[in-house]
């Protein structure tokens, strides 16, 4: 694998030069000859990058060529941006009148790229000097000792074992199930989560092995060796001999299988496949090796891939280890801090420092045993302990054997985009809950997604990506949409670390988090975290950075100083929750290359005009509470712009915003500039959000949009203090599936409903009959979400609700009685209820409902939930209380 980050540079810089050939056409050999040099460099990095982790002067060789990747990249860029801002849609007068910038500016690029490839030449001929001759040859890569350190074996069981108990009850009972066939059970979670441990308990329980008198444990590892793997299961089922040895020493891979498959065959056989990475690995030994006949045979895997699970045994739902709880935590840290034992009791004065350093750990079982070893060696003084909370990642850090090496593993599995996608994550503060939508318009700015296909999908590609993360563990899942899509995510401290030791050595990323350090000139993304006392630490330094974005930081006006002309290199600017007073400086238009810009919460009154020369702009983001942003006319001069969310908007002269060909999100416009463009124009417009008042005419706005086509989501707000027009004419809208109506006092719901719709809110609107009765001529509704929508006691569910799968009740404050009628709601799967103080209890029918998955309970009084019936409970398979 070369270097990810400059793989990913060097295909930037390919693409750039292939969208921007028109206006490179006086450098364009310069510029392919660059191209060759650095694709030249990435051959070379694919041994490199192998044993930067062991030598220095190799780490110190691979930045050189990935500095000179950025800036050959950003040279090009801010070339052809110049360039096409002077002669893209100018007429005659214009582009001779900028004729001669051009030829100055095509001269500088020329000098800039040779000097840049004089560099990358003396980058090459340093090899020799730094002893980088033959890599690869004759060595042992990092990631082989690091497989090493994890090979796993049923032997060596841990006693120490807490929080796994119901667990390992399901899956011994999933083994022992009375079914002929062979089946697979599989243990999914993030490295140290203890699949390992689980598997060894599960393999050694007494009434597993009277069951299955032929058992293996193989570790499999994600650099599989498929021989040596049968070899190790072969070994295990036969006798040890010389004669053996030598045989399978001998033996072809299909040999192999064959023998594997004769010594199971007609056995009724346990075999635990640990560490399973890829489905490959799988297919070739669970199709080819292992025998599938009726004989109560069982495959236990584990993984950090959920995928790998579902591919074994599509019909077998995966147990996914969590974290431990904070009690669990607590008593695994016992055991690992003074000593084995169940009876382990704390010393009075280590307590609250000891429980702080398990709630560190976060939940992980490998991070507990690590410290809890560390600790078990050291004197049992408050003051010893203290030492080890306030510097808890360097003392975790320094066990960098098992520790290390399992989540060293998972990120050196992970593809070249992602390995960049789960470092961007690094930036954001400790135990952050991460927009997933806000985190896939970074991602997109930065470039990542640039192969994947036309602009209108970078936004699923990147989705995908957070998914792929999610499945591998290395990211949670924190909330999740009605339509079960990740809305947002967190990082495990221990994987944030890791996240941040390889943003740091590869990616030219760092985080400001004390107020006396100093920001690097190599630094290429930024995150403050606070903010030093030298009010011009970035006049002083200017890095040439890609990406800044500010954290937790409120009413430091006087402290920061952005010079946007040192900050030309920018793609992605968030300055969210920062209090810059006012107004933006219109410096800002300097920027060309700013993707990104989000003022949200930053309690700015104005945009300068500048902005409309952010032809590359992809997401503008000036959500202000309570505050009306004021813009000149320039919005629909950005060409590039993808997403604009705004709470309230307002332009001297009517908002001009047809045109813009990619924008894709348009949040709480005001009803008048909807109706001056021609929405028409818009043609990626995928969700719409406007404000009306008593005056707006729906149905004229019906009748507007419906020629929209790619118009999925529509949400009308009313205005503070207005009453609801008459929200007639909905019927019109074909494309749109997802309707969401905001606003006290609508006093009736419309008669009619776009006819395709599947998802609707209703929230704040205060309805005084039950809504029901409406609603269930919705014949596609399969979501439906109410917050402060109802006020009325009871509220009737037919039969005629056929297709709804998602119901979620919020606070309804008035409602004592939820009747559903029998048989009705037929495809539920998820009833949530959420603060509705006066409810007494739950439907009967929820007994009788076989399709109801999860009953999710939020912020119900104690009365209710202890008065929840047994049998009401037990009826559902995931019941959730927060």
């Amino acid at each position: 694998m070369a270097d990810p980050v400059t793989s990913l540079v060097i295909e930037r810089t390919g693409d750039l030069l292939i969208q921007k050939i028109v206006f490179l056409k006086g450098v364009r050999r310069q510029v392919e000859s660059l191209g060759d040099d650095l694709e030249r460099m990435r051959c070379f990095l694919k041994d490199a990058d192998q044993r930067q982790d062991e030598d220095a002067r190799i780490r110190n060789w691979v930045s050189e060529i990935r500095a000179a990747a950025y800036d050959a990249e950003d040279i090009i860029e801010i070339f052809a941006s110049k360039v096409e801002f002077f002669t893209k849609k100018k007429g005659l007068v214009t582009k001779l009148t900028y004729y001669p910038l051009k030829i100055v500016n095509l001269y500088k690029i020329g000098k800039e790229i040779e000097s840049l490839r004089m560099r990358l030449k003396e980058i090459a001929d340093s090899r020799e000097e730094y002893g980088i001759k033959d890599l690869g040859e004759g060595m042992t890569t990092h990631g082989e000792e690091l497989q090493r350190i994890r090979r796993s074996s049923p032997l060596s069981e841990d006693k120490d074992i807490v929080g796994f108990e119901e667990m390992t009850k399901s899956l011994v009972a999933e083994l022992l199930k009375e079914d002929r066939n062979r089946r697979v059970a599989s243990i999914v979670g993030m490295g140290g989560a203890g699949k390992t441990t689980l598997a060894k308990k599960v393999y050694n329980h007494a009434d597993v092995r009277a069951r299955f008198n032929c058992r293996a444990w193989v570790c499999v590892s994600s650099s599989y060796n498929h021989k040596e793997t049968l070899r190790t299961i072969i070994k295990q089922l036969n006798p040890i001999t010389n004669e053996l040895l030598d045989m399978l020493e001998k033996m072809q891979e299909q040999d192999l299988e064959e023998r594997l498959y004769k010594d199971l065959e007609d056995k009724c056989y346990l075999a635990v496949l640990d560490d399973v990475w890829k489905e490959a690995a799988w297919d070739c030994l669970a199709r080819k090796a292992f025998p599938d006949g009726s004989t109560s045979s069982r495959l236990l895997l584990t993984s950090r891939n959920r995928n790998v699970a579902v591919h074994a045994d599509a019909l077998s739902i995966p147990h996914e280890l969590k974290t431990l709880g904070e009690e669990d935590s607590w008593q695994l840290f016992l055991k690992k801090a003074l000593g084995h034992g169940a009876n382990a009791v704390c010393p009075s004065d280590l307590e609250v420092v000891g429980r702080k350093i398990a709630g560190r750990c976060a939940g992980l079982p490998l991070a507990i045993t690590v410290i809890g070893g560390l600790l078990l060696a050291k004197k049992k003084l408050k003051s010893e302990w203290e030492k080890v909370l306030n510097n808890f990642s360097a003392y975790l850090s320094r066990s960098q054997s098992e520790a290390g090496a399992i989540l060293e593993l998972s990120y050196a599995d992970l593809p070249a985009n992602l390995k960049f996608c789960f470092v961007y994550l690094g930036l954001f503060p400790e135990d952050s809950v991460i927009s997933v939508r806000k985190l896939i318009h970074m991602w997109v700015a930065e470039g990542i997604m640039q192969k994947r296909g036309a602009k209108i999908l970078e936004e699923i590609a990147a989705y995908d990506d957070v998914e792929r993360l999610c499945s591998r563990n290395m990211v949670q899942a924190a909330g999740m949409t009605v339509d079960e899509r990740i809305k947002t995510c967190r990082v495990h401290d221990l994987l944030r670390e890791l996240a941040i030791r390889k943003a740091e050595d590869e990616y030219s990323l760092q985080i400001h988090d004390t107020r006396d350090d100093k920001i690097s000139a190599k630094s290429r993304y930024l995150a403050v975290h606070s903010l030093p006392r030298d009010k011009n630490y970035f006049v002083t330094s200017a890095p040439p950075l890609r990406s800044l974005l500010f954290f937790n930081i409120r009413r430091y006006v006087k402290n920061i100083n952005l010079s946007f002309k040192s900050f030309r290199k920018l793609r992605i600017l968030d300055l969210e929750n920062v209090e810059m007073g006012y107004n933006l400086p219109k410096g800002i238009g300097e920027v060309r290359l700013l993707r990104y810009l989000s003022l949200r919460d930053t309690h700015i009154r104005r945009l300068p005009h500048s902005v409309g020369c952010l032809r590359y702009l992809q997401t503008l983001d000036i959500r202000n509470s309570f505050r009306t942003v004021i813009v000149s006319n320039f919005i629909w001069k950005l060409e590039s712009l993808r997403h604009l969310y705004v709470n309230s908007l307002e332009c001297d002269v009517p908002l001009k915003i047809e045109g813009l060909r990619n924008l894709q999100t348009l949040s709480r416009m005001h009803f008048d500039p909807i109706m001056h463009n021609n929405m028409i124009t818009l043609t990626s417009l995928q969700k719409l959000g406007i404000w009306v008042d008593e005056r707006s005419e729906i149905d004229k706005l019906c009748m507007h949009l419906s020629e929209v086509g790619s118009l999925k989501t529509l949400h009308l707000y009313r205005t503070a203090g207005g009453e609801w027009p008459s929200v007639a004419g909905l019927s019109k809208l074909h494309h749109v599936t997802e309707l969401k109506l905001s606003g006290r006092f609508l006093r009736m719901l419309p008669s009619d409903f776009p006819p395709n719709l599947s998802l609707l809110s209703l929230k704040f609107t205060r309805l005084k009959d039950d809504p029901m009765p409406v609603l269930e001529k919705l014949g596609q509704l399969t979501f439906l979400k109410m917050e402060d929508a109802y006020e009325g006691p009871q509220i009737v569910i037919s039969r005629r609700f056929h297709q709804l799968k998602f119901l979620e009740l919020s606070r309804l404050n008035h409602l004592e009685e939820i009747k559903v009628e029998e048989g009705a709601l037929p495809q539920l799967q998820c009833l949530r209820i959420r603060d509705c103080s006066r409810l007494r209890k739950l439907p009967e029918e929820l007994k009788h409902m076989s399709s109801l998955d999860a009953l999710e309970l939020v912020d119900m009084s104690k009365d209710f939930i202890s008065g929840l019936e047994a049998d009401m409970v037990s009826s559902v398979p995931n019941l959730r209380i927060f």
